[in-house]
């Protein structure tokens, strides 16, 4: 534009990974009756506090983050349990954009009409195909490998 005062420059893609598996990890105490119980006695926080943050996905975000490539973080968690995950995101400093509450179907189903998505990145190997050719599993021990598919 005349002036420089709009940039013409194309804005990245964005990347979506998924909360469970990658970035919350079931923690030693995770069960899936544990946590089920804590839904079912409206204990949503002590639900979320049965995963624990995998601190070296954190740093590939933050990775990703300096470079300018937008993140968003997908959750399939129930949304009375998902309800407290901004809180804890952002207690744990974790880089994004926005978080999107979703169910697997439903996001397999959109994220093909999506242009702005670069990749979705998960660590759930049932959802290896679920997601085409924009899906990506990574293994939650080797979260460097988001940036080897960007």
């Amino acid at each position: 534009m005349i002036g420089g005062d709009l940039d013409d420059a194309p804005v990245p893609a964005e990347v979506y990974v998924v909360w469970e598996e990658l970035l919350g990890i079931p923690g030693p105490r995770f069960t899936p009756k544990r946590f089920a119980n804590r839904q079912r006695w409206h204990r949503p926080r002590a639900a979320l506090d049965l995963f624990r943050t995998n601190d070296a996905a954190v740093q590939t975000l933050w990775d990703l983050w300096e470079e300018d490539r937008p993140v968003t973080v997908v959750t399939y968690l129930p949304r009375e349990v998902a309800a407290h995950l901004p809180e804890r995101l952002e207690r744990e400093s974790v880089p994004h954009r926005r978080l999107l509450v979703d169910q697997p179907l439903h996001m397999s189903r959109t994220i093909a009409l999506l242009d702005d998505v670069a990749r979705i990145v998960h660590s759930i190997p049932g959802h290896n195909l679920l997601y085409g050719p924009k899906g990506f599993l990574v293994p939650p021990q080797s979260p460097e490998l988001i940036r080897e598919v960007l």
